[in-house]
């Protein structure tokens, strides 16, 4: 059984393009733009972010391997890391506005649920 692609009514299509234009004006959109582009060019935060990575393979190395005693040392390695990274003011700065902006688009999720449930 083959699965056709969802085809959109150019009407629709339209709306919603323009629907995306206005929702990437939103001052909480733009903000988190703004963060997620500090986040990414921030030498260190990508740094910290590939030696997280790391570490937490080590970690499943350890676990698979039954080395309770590397993993447990491992494992408050890897919670210092986390802890340094979530005190970072990028990092907060970023936290708090995806939080922003994912109101935005629940809010615009929900509201266009509610006008279909409506319709129903």
């Amino acid at each position: 059984m083959e699965i056709q692609p969802l085809t959109i009514e150019p009407a629709i299509d339209q709306a919603l393009t323009e629907l995306i234009t206005l929702l990437v004006q939103k001052e909480e959109i733009k903000q988190y733009q703004k963060a997620e582009k500090h986040v990414e060019s921030n030498r260190w935060l990508q740094e910290a972010i590939e030696a997280i990575k790391l570490k937490q393979q080590e970690l499943v190395n350890f676990e698979y391997y039954e080395k309770p005693e590397a993993y447990r040392a491992t494992l408050e390695e890897l919670a210092e890391m986390n802890r340094q990274l979530d005190e970072n003011i990028t990092v907060q700065y970023y936290k708090d506005t995806l939080v922003e902006a994912d109101e935005v688009v629940q809010h615009l999720f929900s509201s266009i649920q509610g006008a279909v449930d409506q319709i129903r």
